[in-house]
């Protein structure tokens, strides 16, 4: 594998690299040529380009792209594509740049990259190669949070008409829609030599430090070779809209009916079955494992970006 330094130099030398924008994304559409143009302005020369119109793409696109052995690719898009290439980019040598053009863009703003699409391309221009952490569903990987239970189904019954409108309030919208027909279960998470069982609404399971605008997680970094688990146990439907208050406002974890831990491995089991929610995306049902995979990715970050 090279080295962060190796890399870097690479890219100050060959000024060249890859683009993958997901154009059915947030503001992916629009947003394809923009990002196009402001990257060639920026001296980059970009020697492939690819506007991806459906997910079903990504698989094929993101082999060709690294098929042409670039040090730099750029992905454009929200949690849910960038979550969804980590397979073909974890643990390879080969550097991501990142633009946010989704909803919650969570995992760019643990690197402290700037939402704004120009001074994100100034990041990528100028800014420096770091180790990341991602973690893994069984055998896939991903890049910030899984979620069990209500804010999954909150995420999977969200019309994509009211994303594009609404943007992070959407989901503020449908949990409101939801909090009367939340379903918990009981959860069996097994962990670090123990082993921890409840009635249970929601379960987070953290590589990075927030979702979307709200702090899930504070205190969490994307390089800390650690995941963040937050289990809440089922009392009452009220104390899980508590519980979302409280988590806009980072204040969550005071909650006496909060299970909060961390960990690099844990099994999940739940009856009945539950369907997983990576990254804004449907995944699996339970039972699962969820690992750590430490300084998977290889990254742009801004020089200011501090690793513990």
């Amino acid at each position: 594998m090279k080295t962060k330094a190796q890399l870097q130099a690479e890219i100050a030398r060959d000024h060249s690299a890859v683009l993958i924008v997901n154009t059915f994304s947030r503001h992916g559409e629009q947003m394809f040529f923009r990002s196009l143009d402001g990257l060639i302005a920026r001296n980059l020369n970009i020697t492939a380009s690819y506007p991806v119109r459906h997910p079903r793409q990504m698989p094929e696109v993101a082999q060709e792209a690294l098929a042409r052995n670039p040090s730099l690719v750029i992905i454009g898009g929200g949690d849910g594509t960038i979550s969804s290439l980590m397979d073909y980019f974890a643990y390879r040598d080969v550097v991501v740049g990142l633009l946010p053009l989704g909803t919650g863009n969570s995992f760019v703003r643990g690197l402290g990259i700037p939402l704004e699409l120009g001074a994100a391309m100034d990041v990528i221009a100028n800014g420096k190669v770091v180790d990341v952490d991602l973690g893994k569903v069984n055998d896939n990987y991903f890049s910030n949070m899984v979620a069990i239970g209500f804010s999954a189904d909150v995420a999977h019954d969200m019309p994509h008409k009211l994303k594009r409108v609404f943007g992070p309030l959407a989901y503020g919208l449908q949990a409101i829609k939801h909090i009367l027909k939340a379903q918990k279960f009981h959860m069996t998470l097994t962990f670090d030599g123990e082993t921890y069982t409840a009635d249970s609404y929601q379960v987070l399971i953290a590589n990075g430090s927030g979702f979307g605008l709200a702090p899930i997680t504070p205190g969490a970094h994307v390089a800390d070779q650690q995941l963040t688990v937050l289990a809440l146990k089922a009392i009452n439907r009220w104390e899980l809209l508590d519980f979302w208050g409280r988590s806009i406002l980072g204040k969550h974890r005071q909650m006496k009916h909060i299970k909060h831990f961390t960990t690099q491995q844990l099994t999940i089991q739940t009856i009945p079955p539950r369907t997983l929610d990576i990254d804004g995306e449907q995944g699996v049902q339970t039972p699962v494992t969820i690992t750590l995979a430490p300084e998977a990715l290889k990254v742009m970050a801004p020089q200011s970006f501090q690793e513990p």
